[in-house]
C-alpha cells in the first residue's frame, strides 16, 4: 500500500481535495483493469518509461514534487515487478519513491549511468515487490562479444570492422517469484531520428540483443541439462522495456522477433505511445518452463484517462502550480489557450511520464504441475 498519508503536505487546500479526487479515480481505474490484485499464482510485470526521472541527464531531469510520486507509486504499486527506464543519474527521487512512498516491501536494482552523448546519462532499474519477488544476487549490464576489441599487443578482434555497441547499455538482472526462476534484461534501445541510418542502428541493436539473449538461454538450458542438475527449466529470459519499435509489422519488431522470442497473446500489437500509434515498449519471452502461463491478462495502463487529464489543464494554472505555466521560455506571458496547450504537450508528461504502461500477468505457481508429474498424470491444454 502506497504511503498516501504524504498527500497533507499538497498546498493549497484546494488542491489536495483535488489530488485526493484523482487518487481515488486512480485506485478505481487500477482496481477495474488489473483484477485479482495480490493473486498468490501469479506475478505481475510492468515496464515504463518515467521520462527522465530524477536530477541528472542531459536536460538535468524532471523533479518530481509529491503529487506526481503519489500517483507513479499508485500505479507502480499495483504490480511486482517493474522495469523502469530513463532514471537519471541522482538517485535521490528513485530512493524516495520507494522507501517514502512504496514502503517497507519494496526494493529496487539499478544500473551505473550509460556515458556518451546517445546515454545521456542514464540508468536502467527494476523495482520490485518483496518477497513477491526475490533478487537472486546476479546483477549485469550486457555488453556485445562481437564490436569490442581484444585487449593485446597485436590485434583488434577482426569481428569488431563496423559493429557497435550499445548506446544506452541493457540491464540483465535474475530473479524468483513462486516456482519461477528467470533473468529478465531491461532496454532503453537507441532512437535517434527518423532516417535511414538512425532507424538502421535501431534495429541493429535489437538484433543484437535478442540474438545474444537467445544464445545465453540457450546455452544455459543446454549445461542445466548435461550437468543434470535438474534445472534445465529455469533457463528463462524475459526482455522488456522501450525498444522503440515503430509498429507490429517494422522490420525493429521483426529484428525482436527473429530469434525466437514471443509477445505474449494479451499485449499482442498493444500500443504503448500516448498516441496509440507507436509500440515503443515491449515484454517478449524465450521459456524453458513449459510450466509458466504467460498473457493470462495484461495490456497498456493509460495514465492520463484519471489523472493529468486534458480536462485537468486549468487546475493547475490557476490552482495547483501556476508558476510554470505564466510564461513561455522567451519569457512572454501565457493566455489560457497557450497555458492549455503547454500543460498538453509538456507539463503533465514532466510530471508523470511521456509513455503509458504496458504490463502482463505469469503465472508462477507450478504446484500442480509438479504433483501431477509425481503421479504419472498429464495436466493437458496447459502451457
Amino acid at each position: 500500500m502506497t504511503m498516501i498519508y504524504r498527500i497533507r503536505t499538497i498546498k493549497p487546500k484546494a488542491h489536495r481535495v483535488f489530488v485526493a479526487e484523482r487518487l481515488r479515480a486512480l485506485k478505481a481505474s487500477i482496481a477495474a483493469q488489473i483484477t485479482d490484485f495480490g493473486a498468490s499464482t501469479c506475478m505481475r510485470l510492468a515496464t515504463w518509461n518515467l521520462k527522465h526521472f530524477g536530477k541528472g541527464g542531459r536536460d538535468g531531469g524532471h523533479f518530481r514534487d509529491v503529487e506526481p510520486l503519489l500517483y507513479i507509486a499508485e500505479i507502480i504499486s499495483a504490480f511486482d515487478l517493474v522495469a523502469i527506464q530513463e532514471v537519471n543519474e541522482n538517485l535521490d527521487q528513485l530512493d524516495e519513491l520507494v522507501s517514502d512512498y512504496l514502503g517497507p516491501e519494496w526494493d529496487y536494482v539499478v544500473t551505473d549511468t550509460t556515458e556518451g552523448t546517445a546515454g545521456n546519462h542514464e540508468r536502467l532499474a527494476f523495482v520490485y515487490r518483496m518477497p513477491k519477488v526475490r533478487f537472486e544476487k546476479v546483477a549485469g549490464e550486457i555488453v556485445l562479444p562481437r564490436g569490442q576489441k581484444i585487449v593485446g599487443p597485436e590485434e583488434e578482434n577482426p569481428d569488431a570492422e563496423g559493429d557497435l555497441q550499445f548506446a544506452r547499455t541493457p540491464f540483465v538482472v535474475a530473479f524468483q517469484s513462486g516456482w519461477l526462476r528467470f533473468k529478465i534484461c531491461t532496454v532503453h534501445i537507441y532512437y535517434g531520428g527518423t532516417s535511414s541510418v538512425d532507424l538502421e542502428q535501431r534495429r541493429r541493436e535489437i538484433d543484437r540483443l535478442a540474438e545474444a539473449m537467445s544464445d545465453r538461454q540457450a546455452k544455459e538450458q543446454t549445461r542445466y541439462e548435461a550437468d543434470r542438475s535438474g534445472r534445465g527449466r529455469d533457463a528463462n529470459y524475459i526482455l522488456i522495456g522501450d525498444f522503440n519499435i515503430k509498429s507490429p509489422e517494422h522490420h525493429t519488431m521483426q529484428a525482436l522477433l527473429n530469434h525466437g522470442f514471443v509477445v505474449p497473446d494479451k499485449i499482442k500489437d498493444a500500443a504503448s505511445s500516448l498516441s496509440g500509434d507507436h509500440y515503443y515498449d515491449q515484454i517478449v519471452t524465450k521459456m524453458a518452463d513449459d510450466r509458466a502461463s504467460f498473457g493470462m491478462n495484461g495490456g497498456v495502463f493509460k495514465i492520463f484517462e484519471t489523472v493529468y487529464r486534458d480536462e485537468d489543464a486549468a487546475q493547475y494554472y490557476r490552482t495547483g502550480d501556476p508558476k510554470p505555466f505564466e510564461t513561455n521560455s522567451r519569457g512572454e506571458p501565457r493566455n489560457d489557450s497557450q497555458k492549455d496547450l503547454y500543460y498538453k504537450r509538456h507539463y503533465r508528461r514532466n510530471k508523470l511520464s511521456d509513455h503509458n504502461l504496458l504490463w502482463c500477468e505469469i503465472g508462477t505457481d507450478f504446484s500442480d504441475h509438479y504433483l501431477a508429474e509425481l503421479a504419472g498424470v498429464a495436466l493437458g491444454g496447459e502451457t
